[in-house]
């Protein structure tokens, strides 16, 4: 057998090329309710458009029907005229007694030796057709009907310009056309409105997820969408399972972390403070207290990642009454030392007031407040602790940060410039961020004080209400 030549290579994905629709580029979204509104009108417009060309069909059938049996009844009338009625012949005079007017349908009776007897006053003088046999026909400009009488004494042409049939007919159409052209923007209107209101079914789930807070992952309400959005609605909740599963999946994991390293860092800060006490060389006692320094670092940071990972976890998003004043009262007591040396005041500015949070989140959040001051305000800085409404804040007279920083300090692991030298974790802030957000506060942030100095975080709250089912008034303006 001969070898063939091969046979050249088909390039790949070239028939794939030839049928695929190109989406359009990215960000620019198009409108599914433009394009059924759109499509509904060019749609509403053939179905019009055919329904009037087949009704003009019609029409125009229906009103030749009409028009020939009017000029054949007018051709009868003539034919019964008594004799009497055509002694006369039509004169110029007797003619202009009718009047200037406009004929559309204009006749002539002969006899049986074709002489006129009678006519229409804008009937011409000549034969309309010049056929006498009975018949309905074209003759030039006319559109004649023939009728001779039985007895042959007789015979009558009744016409209608062609003109002014065809004239009688595309008016019938342009009426029709006219309707379309006027009422098309009022179904423009019409669809347009029926659409945005059958649209406005899906806003419930849109508000739903607008709504919600950060770590909120629970499933959609699907009660109230209609048929055609609940699978889409079941893929969301699906997905939100999914993302939930995963978000769990790294708490649990970090929780984890944090919470084993605990012990091994607890034994090993023990051995350094062991070792720090049993060194007598200045050179290795030294080595241990950075090592005990250190671990003291590790130590805190493993808190804060546990503190993260419950935060984080969604325990801020419970809801229960709390006292602002024994809220700052309880985690002050975790400062006694920094209490009886003046370091650490608390202050109450007018009536405590209940807000809605979680007292444990809040505990976390004032204590890093108050950790963050009493760190980076310095040894000799005053930390004051004001409930004041539904507000607590916490202040420090140190030398503060640049205002320009205060919106990076909320990231995680982001410090300021003066706090490049303290021992920190650069998680504080943004655990208190956290929490603000889960228990729907503000975070105030207010830098400097006073003469230039200090710095001031704020958590401002919507008060609860009160037993009676009455709202207390909002957070004061920072």
């Amino acid at each position: 057998m001969s070898a063939e030549a091969p046979l050249p290579a088909r390039e790949p994905g070239l028939r794939l090329r030839r049928h695929r629709r190109h989406p359009k580029p990215a960000g620019q979204p198009w409108s599914l309710l433009g394009q059924l509104r759109r499509q509904l009108l060019i749609l509403l417009a053939a179905v019009w458009l055919v329904a009037s060309l087949a009704t003009g069909l019609g029409l125009w059938h229906e009103t030749d029907e009409v028009l020939d049996g009017a000029l054949a009844e007018t051709a009868q009338r003539l034919l019964m005229l008594p004799p009497a009625a055509l002694t006369e012949s039509d004169t110029a005079e007797r003619l202009a007694m009718l009047g200037a007017h406009e004929e559309f349908v204009v006749y002539q009776l002969f006899d049986a030796r074709g002489t006129l007897l009678l006519r229409s006053h804008q009937a011409p003088a000549r034969r309309l057709d010049p056929r006498n046999d009975n018949g309905l026909r074209r003759a030039g400009d006319w559109w004649v009907l023939t009728l001779v009488a039985p007895d042959g004494q007789r015979h009558a042409q009744v016409a209608e310009t062609v003109a002014h049939r065809h004239e009688v007919m595309w008016a019938s159409m342009g009426w029709m056309l006219g309707m379309l052209a006027v009422l098309l923007p009022v179904a423009a209107w019409l669809v347009d409105w029926l659409l945005r209101r059958a649209f406005a079914t899906l806003e419930p789930a849109r508000h739903d997820l607008a709504a919600r807070l950060t770590h909120d992952l629970r499933p959609v309400q699907t009660g109230h969408a209609p048929a055609e959005l609940q699978p889409w609605l079941d893929t969301v909740n699906a997905l939100l399972a999914r993302v939930g599963d995963l978000v769990d999946s790294e708490r649990a994991f970090a929780a984890n972390t944090a919470h084993e390293l605990r012990t091994p860092l607890a034994a090993a800060m023990a051995q350094a403070e062991r070792l720090v006490q049993a060194t007598q060389e200045p050179a290795a006692r030294e080595a241990a207290q950075a090592l005990r320094r250190q671990l003291d670092r590790l130590a805190h940071l493993a808190t804060r990642l546990l503190q993260l990972a419950r935060v984080e976890s969604g325990v801020a998003l419970q809801r229960e009454p709390v006292d602002l004043v024994q809220l700052a009262v309880l985690v002050a007591d975790d400062f006694s030392k920094d209490q009886r040396s003046g370091r650490l005041q608390l202050r109450v500015v007018g009536q405590p007031t209940l807000v809605h949070g979680d007292i444990d989140a809040l505990g976390i959040a004032l204590r890093n407040l108050i950790d963050n001051a009493l760190k980076h305000g310095g040894d000799a800085a005053q930390v004051t602790v004001r409930v004041q409404g539904q507000a607590i804040s916490v202040e420090d007279d140190g030398p503060g940060v640049p205002a320009d920083d205060l919106p990076g300090l909320v990231q995680k692991f982001q410090r300021g410039e003066g706090g490049r030298g303290v021992a920190g974790s650069g998680l504080g802030l943004a655990l208190v961020q956290a929490i603000a957000q889960q228990s729907g506060a503000r975070l105030v942030l207010q830098s400097p004080l006073a003469d230039g100095h200090g710095f001031g975080a704020s958590l401002q709250f919507e008060a609860a209400p009160d037993p009676a089912g009455n709202p207390k008034p909002g957070p004061p303006t920072p």
